[in-house]
């Protein structure tokens, strides 16, 4: 019986090594990805206010005329479309 201890104690041991590393790695891993979560949730949050505030202070809409600089060089897209007739249109079985 004594003998069995011995043998099964270094095992154990080991095992217990091994299972406190991989939970370091895990809890190591896991918070760089929420400190990576929280760091390009902040992120995004200050990109979102930086384009508010550029588009508060670039003016443009329908009562600008021009929005581009070189607006003026192309002609108005001409919208030509046929409108589809709709005359007695039907299912005709063929036989």
């Amino acid at each position: 019986m004594n003998n069995k201890i011995k043998f099964i104690l270094p095992r154990l041991l080991g095992l217990t090594v091994l299972a406190g590393a991989a939970v370091l790695i895990l809890s190591i891993i896991f918070k760089l990805l929420l400190a990576g979560l929280v760091l390009a949730g902040i992120g995004t949050f200050v990109a979102k206010m930086i384009g508010k505030k550029r588009e508060k202070q670039m003016r443009y809409g329908k009562d600008m005329i021009e929005f581009l600089p070189y607006h003026n060089k192309y002609s108005q897209q001409e919208k030509t479309f046929s409108p589809v007739v709709k005359e007695n249109l039907a299912i005709i079985p063929i036989q």
